[in-house]
């Protein structure tokens, strides 16, 4: 009975190590302009933080009536937890910002935030 327990045990441990890439995942902990936001002015820019480094393959902003609006972003296979965007002079409105983020396993996450600048 114990080494069969001891088998057991044996075989969650390797599956537990072979499950270890997943937690490469990555989320945003945090970000200087938050979901849904409204704002009294523009940011010059966007700062996100994520739990885990990762690398930003792709950014796009983009307003209410569906414009894209370009940014200076160049994507880079670095690997980092916090990364900036420039962001361009935004008038009053409402925005979409949304990115791609690449986790060290390969997997890619996407994310956004929605904000109003009010004035």
């Amino acid at each position: 009975m114990r080494s069969r327990l001891l088998t057991v045990l044996a075989a969650s441990l390797a599956l537990g190590m072979t499950a270890a890439p997943a937690l490469a995942h990555t989320a945003m902990a945090k970000s200087n302009i938050a979901d849904n936001a409204s704002l009294a002015k523009a940011p010059a820019d966007f700062t996100a933080t994520f739990e885990h480094e990762a690398s930003v393959a792709a950014v796009k902003l983009v307003s209410a009536s569906g414009q894209q609006i370009q940014l200076a972003y160049t994507p880079t296979p670095a690997m980092a937890k916090t990364f900036t965007v420039k962001l361009p002079a935004l008038a009053a409105g409402k925005y979409t910002l949304s990115w791609r983020a690449v986790s060290k396993d390969g997997h890619a996450m996407p994310g956004a935030v929605h904000f109003t600048i009010t004035g």
